[in-house]
């Protein structure tokens, strides 16, 4: 009777340490994450970790260029707005996936997967015509634009993780009246109508504001 080979291990190594860390952040967050706890989810033992990444730190930085390398750069052909446009609607779809990632975005010094990204929005900026000056204010523009509506949002998701019309119902109860204006907004956000793509609709505005100063100027 033939033995049955063992299933192979699959080496340990940077690449394999940051998927854990990334599929344990998203589960639990990354305050949570702890050089133990993945050497635990890998099954080895967490000196075994320090041959691939330094510490902790060298972990984050990691694990945030791997999820800059799942946004889908923007093509350099043809639109140029469109291209920016898909790529940012992406961008905030990967982030929104990884929770955690947002705040560490800024946090971090980017490694080469985010650097390729980066360099990409730049160059379909130069490339749509835009003067130096526009180049370098639409990157911030754009970019700041995906991280801090995403932080925003991720926070909202969080806090109405409960019951949004009962907390909204409160909310609008403790108003007491006193502030009309804001009234009104909440109950749009709980009209199913006022429902749009908040996101895309900003990112429009910056977009389109560069194409007309880019005109005019």
């Amino acid at each position: 009777m033939a033995t049955q080979s063992p299933t192979p291990v699959k080496p340990l190594g940077k690449q394999r340490i940051l998927e854990a860390a990334i599929a344990y952040a998203d589960e639990h967050g990354v305050d949570a994450l702890t050089m133990r706890r993945i050497a635990g989810k890998l099954g080895c033992g967490v000196m075994s970790l320090y041959n691939h990444v330094s510490n902790k730190e060298d972990m984050l930085v990691g694990m945030v260029d791997i999820v800059a390398g799942e946004i889908e750069l923007p093509s350099v052909n043809g639109d140029w707005k469109g291209a920016l446009r898909a790529s940012a609607a992406n961008a905030h779809e990967v982030l929104l996936m990884h929770q955690w990632a947002p705040a560490q975005w800024s946090l971090r010094m980017p490694g080469p997967a985010r650097i390729r990204y980066m360099d990409s929005i730049l160059q379909v900026l130069t490339e749509a015509g835009l003067d130096a000056r526009l180049v370098y204010s639409g990157y911030h523009a754009v970019t700041m634009h995906i991280i801090g509506f995403t932080l925003q949002e991720i926070g909202y998701l969080q806090v109405l993780d409960a019951d949004f019309d009962e907390l909204a119902n409160k909310f609008l109860k403790d108003l007491s009246g006193d502030f009309p204006y804001m009234v009104d907004h909440v109950r749009a956000h709980m009209d199913d109508n006022c429902d749009s793509d908040e996101f895309g609709f900003v990112l429009d505005l910056i977009l389109d504001g560069l194409e007309r100063v880019s005109v005019t100027s």
